[in-house]
């Protein structure tokens, strides 16, 4: 008999921000990295109507400690 055990992480995806419609030729990336900094990524988030809602992934902040 084999014995199987699992460890279920939470994995932290990151955070998200909304940055308004995207706009037709320009990059929703350079969008985010201008406005969140370079560790930010975007996409254009098209399941929206219309021009779709362009979408910044980054890495969310440690929290914050209190002394």
């Amino acid at each position: 008999m084999k014995i199987v055990l699992l460890d279920i992480v939470k994995q932290n995806v990151g955070c998200t921000a909304s940055m308004g419609p995207c706009e037709k030729g320009k990059s929703c990336t350079t969008k985010c990295k201008v406005t969140i900094g370079q560790i930010a990524n975007g996409y254009c988030d098209r399941s929206t109507c219309g021009l779709g809602e362009c979408v910044c992934v980054y890495p969310c902040p440690p929290p914050k400690t209190h002394l």
